[in-house]
């Protein structure tokens, strides 16, 4: 009987001192936090704490919901207590008197040398200076696609009305000095030139709204039906491509920007090409990576110097290449794909031996 009230001191004494390392650990952080039992009554808290919503008084041994029933976090914390599982709340929006307040707030549970929960510890991270300055860069985007759409509307209605004139202009029999003639030409070149860059535009926005839709694709059909839809100067990708499978031959994507990623650069591989004759162009899917699926795209063109052109490869309307046609789009597009597919693009080249592309997706 002796020993039994011994140890009994003893657990009770080693429950105590545990708990008071609790408290200190809680009262001691600079940052707000707060310890409350299986009741829910205040233990311990932070000097953050009280001071985060504008508490003057004492509060120990207070019920939490007394004082913060706005926060509204009486189920989080029954679930905690109830699994003993650590519940995080990644973005809380608190309505102040003058201002929203933004948290990220966390709620694990603690234990008594008996192994038994006592209670939770609420741990607070104010983040409302990240959240006001994702508001604001939201809000910036919007205001950059609404000025996207009005600027294609209103560009693109007068240069309409210029073409249609400039039809009347080509049919006039009647003019036939070739200044004249040459104007007419520079000036529907130049419209060409507009309307490209309107439609360039309208991409870029296209795809950066575009949704992410995950599903099982069949890859073989896909590329059949890219392979007979692609062609530059009359090339077929059809006759040039060879297409090879590691691994399964479905991933699970989102079609959009898959097509997007491939469409590019199994275009580039044609466009950019040192000899007809000779094109070739690789394609390969390797699904056998545990955590990724890497696509590679090869080709044997006329190569790319990274050492000047790495930093500005996937930029907006950045070309590697002056000589050939191009619009600096595509690449731009391709890289956008790859990261609402939370995945990265890489490239190799060499000048005159040809370039390939390596897109990582996450599995």
């Amino acid at each position: 009987m002796n020993n039994c009230i011994v140890n009994s001191k003893r657990i009770h004494r080693e429950q105590k001192v545990s708990i008071k390392d609790l408290r200190t650990f809680a009262e001691t952080i600079p940052t707000p936090v707060m310890m409350l039992d299986q009741s829910k009554r205040i233990v311990a808290y932070s000097k953050l704490w009280p001071s985060s919503f504008g508490i003057k008084d004492e509060i120990h041994g207070d019920l939490f919901t007394f004082h913060f029933s706005k926060l509204k976090l009486e189920e989080m914390i029954d679930k905690v207590l109830t699994t003993e599982e650590i519940e995080v709340l990644p973005a809380y929006e608190y309505q102040e008197q003058e201002k929203v307040r933004h948290f990220q707030i966390k709620v694990t549970p603690w234990e008594n040398t008996e192994n038994n929960i006592g209670g939770v510890m609420i741990l607070l991270e104010d983040i409302t200076v990240l959240k006001e300055k994702e508001l604001a860069l939201q809000e910036h985007n919007d205001e950059l696609k609404q000025f996207a759409y009005i600027t294609t509307h209103d560009v693109k209605s007068p240069i309409t009305n210029i073409n249609s004139f400039l039809h009347f202009l080509k049919e006039d029999k009647s003019i036939t000095d070739p200044s004249s003639l040459q104007a007419i030409h520079w000036i529907e070149k130049s419209i060409d030139k507009a309307n490209a860059k309107i439609n360039d535009l309208v991409k870029v926005i296209e795809q950066r709204e575009a949704s992410v839709l995950m599903e099982n694709i069949e890859m073989e059909p896909l590329i059949e039906d890219l392979k007979k839809s692609i062609t530059v100067d009359e090339l077929s990708l059809n006759d040039h491509l060879k297409v090879e499978f590691l691994g399964e031959s479905y991933l699970k994507s989102s079609k959009k920007q898959l097509i997007t990623i491939l469409e590019n650069l199994l275009t580039n591989g044609l466009r950019y090409r040192k000899n007809t004759n000779d094109l070739q162009l690789e394609l390969r899917i390797d699904t056998t990576p545990e955590t990724q699926t890497v696509i590679s795209v090869k080709d044997n063109g006329v190569g790319i110097d990274l050492s000047v052109h790495m930093q500005r490869i996937f930029g907006m309307f950045k070309r590697a290449n002056d000589v050939i046609e191009g619009n600096g789009l595509g690449l731009y597009l391709t890289k956008q794909a790859c990261e609402q597919l939370k995945g990265k693009i890489d490239v190799t080249s060499q000048l005159g031996k040809g370039t390939t592309f390596f897109v990582y997706l996450p599995k």
